[in-house]
Formats: C-alpha cells, sequence, structure tokens
C-alpha cells in the first residue's frame, strides 16, 4: 500500500544546470597521461590501452563541447528571404 507522509526533511531540489567543467579537466588529464605513459614505457599492453584511453579523451572532449553547446541560450530566429 502506498502512503506518503512528512518526515521532517526540508530541502530544495534545483534541477538546474550542472556544470561539469572540473570533471571534464580531471577525466581528460588522467586519460591523457595514461596515453603518454603507455608510449614512454613501450610496453604492448600499456600502448594498447593507451589506445583505448585515447578514444576516451576524445569522446570526453567530444562530450565537453556538447555539454557547453547545450548550456547555451537559444539565439534568435532569424528568416531571410532571397
Amino acid at each position: 500500500m502506498a502512503h506518503s507522509h512528512n518526515h521532517g526533511h526540508h530541502h530544495r531540489h534545483n534541477h538546474g544546470s550542472v556544470n561539469y567543467n572540473r570533471a571534464f579537466i580531471v577525466s581528460i588529464a588522467l586519460n591523457t597521461g595514461f596515453v603518454i605513459y603507455g608510449v614512454i614505457t613501450n610496453s604492448l599492453a600499456l600502448l594498447a590501452d593507451a589506445g583505448h584511453n585515447l578514444s576516451n579523451v576524445l569522446g570526453l572532449l567530444l562530450a565537453w563541447g556538447a555539454s557547453i553547446v547545450a548550456r547555451r541560450g537559444p539565439t534568435p530566429l532569424k528568416l531571410t528571404i532571397f
């Protein structure tokens, strides 16, 4: 049986945009560090993982760019007639 009651928890829910810049920077830096370390050590296992991490960096950069674009406001609509 469903019921609702107050447990005395008073808090607000903010559903605004969240800034993940720091998380993207840390993730990109760590993955880039693993790529560089893999190249420096010339280990086949680390180089394979470095390739994987490089694809992670590219995906993170794409996601970061998308999150920046998503936070922008709408542009005004301009209709042009030839």
